[in-house]
């Protein structure tokens, strides 16, 4: 089984320039060795430029300075490389390549961006915000690799399972949902052949993203495991924890990772902050290739969602988060996005009553065309050069939006004492006429079920000590 060798198409859209977090002086490793200039990389105009000679070189490349001309020479194999300084048109093969930011002479050495670099000469390109340094990984070439581009959303029920499949055998997969559907995540990765997967992304520790996690690592090597860095007790998380450590792949922190597949980019943007809710911490990472973009939220609501309005978010298709509950998507994040597609994740007649209609009416209303896992099972989302298709497992017509109630009203259920709440049996709803119950702590009390008592509720996320005196005090809520 190959590790991090990636196969790659010659035939690379060079026109795209790798842009990364503004950086001081970040490091350089290739091919796992650490490479040292006389002239640091940096930053213009929001593209990293490096030496062309030392990576060339440790790639393999013959490298040939022409002072007369100012012309940089460079050959691998069956590939010629040439560029002319202060100009923005490069050449590889005699192909036309052009670049956003020219090369330059800095004291006697070449810079050039670093996707050029790199990619000319058929090399993967990994960035990793936590520790500053760009990865570049020679590549092997594999005739018999897939050319597809193909986005899975699995139907995991009230869950999310989300597989991205790309060319040259490179497998991404975003969760997998819930415990019992561990095994059909596993069965529908073996139906496309994926030999191995080459990043994880666990979004968040809730057991309908991670619940099935463990059914993976016992099917396939992981090389890389991304998620929040946000620990839970639940057996659940315990059990995802124990595969991370069991698969011995390279675990990560998402801290504004990226890497870049042939000429598709894959990138973390968030959390970009510390959130004390699980929902909010959600892994949030956005899928750019030619034909279509994506942002894949995991459970983040407007917080989580708010965090990152800075950044590029403009994709053609969204997975909506949380299940399309009423506090993701919000307005501004919709506006920022402006998806063509959304797919929500979600069960059918799952007790939450997701996906809300006020989500539903909101994105009816931006002409958002909505794909759901509960009507149209896995929904496959595929990628030319030209643009996408998209295609569902079953048929299914578009739901009918309702306008969005003004306040929803609880509805009674059959275990109360009067006008007090039983925790353990109490409509999501009525939970959050509690203090300190919004819509995410109350689906997570459901989650937990049962409590001995008003105490256990310190299981929670964020009800500590002070939360959970004024709960008491309110007396309204009881454990039965």
């Amino acid at each position: 089984m190959r590790r991090w060798a990636l196969s790659t198409c010659l035939t690379l859209f060079l026109v795209l320039v790798l842009a990364l977090p503004a950086l001081a002086s970040p490091k350089v490793v290739v091919d796992g060795a650490a490479l040292t200039f006389q002239v640091l990389p940096r930053v213009e105009q929001g593209t990293t430029l490096v030496p062309l000679r030392g990576i060339f070189e440790s790639l393999g490349a013959t490298v040939v300075w022409d002072g007369p001309t100012q012309t940089v020479k460079a050959s691998k194999a069956d590939t010629q490389i040439q560029l002319k300084i202060g100009s923005t048109t490069a050449y590889r093969n005699g192909q036309a390549v052009t670049l956003t930011v020219p090369g330059k002479v800095v004291n006697g050495s070449t810079l050039v961006p670093l996707r050029f670099v790199s990619e000319a000469l058929g090399a993967n390109v990994g960035w990793d915000g936590s520790t500053q340094t760009i990865t570049i990984t020679s590549t092997v070439s594999t005739p018999s690799g897939s050319t597809t581009t193909k986005i899975h959303f699995i139907d995991v029920g009230q869950g999310n399972a989300i597989y991205i499949e790309l060319p040259n055998n490179v497998d991404i997969l975003i969760d997998a949902g819930d415990v019992g559907y561990g095994s059909t995540v596993v069965n529908y990765l073996k139906s496309r052949n994926v030999d191995d997967i080459e990043i994880l992304i666990a979004t968040h520790p809730h057991a309908d993203h991670i619940g099935g996690l463990p059914a993976v690592f016992a099917a396939y090597d992981v090389e890389i495991v991304v998620d929040s860095g946000v620990s839970h007790s639940t057996q659940a998380f315990t059990r995802y924890d124990t595969g991370v450590k069991d698969e011995g792949g390279t675990y990560q922190k998402a801290a504004n990772q990226s890497w870049t597949f042939g000429s598709c980019k894959f990138e973390v943007l968030g959390p970009t902050t510390t959130h004390s809710d699980l929902n909010n911490a959600s892994v949030i990472t956005k899928l750019s290739c030619p034909g279509a973009s994506f942002i894949f939220t995991g459970d983040a609501e407007a917080d989580g969602e708010g965090a990152i309005l800075h950044k590029v978010l403009d994709a053609n298709i969204l997975k909506v988060g949380h299940h399309g509950s009423r506090t993701s998507t919000s307005d501004a994040f919709l506006a920022r996005v402006s998806p063509e597609v959304a797919v929500i994740m979600v069960g059918a007649d799952n007790r939450y009553g997701h996906p809300h209609s006020e989500t539903l009416a909101k994105l009816g209303a931006a002409g958002v065309k909505i794909y759901r896992t509960d009507f149209h099972g896995s929904v496959v989302i595929s990628l030319t050069n030209q643009g996408y298709s998209v295609t569902t497992q079953r048929l299914a017509s578009q739901p009918t939006v309702q306008p969005a109630p003004i306040q929803p009203t609880p509805v009674p259920s059959s275990d109360t004492t009067g006008s007090k709440i039983n925790i353990n049996t109490a409509s999501l709803d009525e939970l959050q006429l509690i203090t300190h119950i919004g819509q995410a702590r109350a689906e997570e009390i459901i989650r937990l079920r049962p409590f001995r008592s008003l105490d256990d509720l310190s299981r929670v996320s964020g009800i500590g000590p002070s939360r959970l005196a004024d709960i008491k005090a309110q007396s309204l809520a009881y454990a039965h």
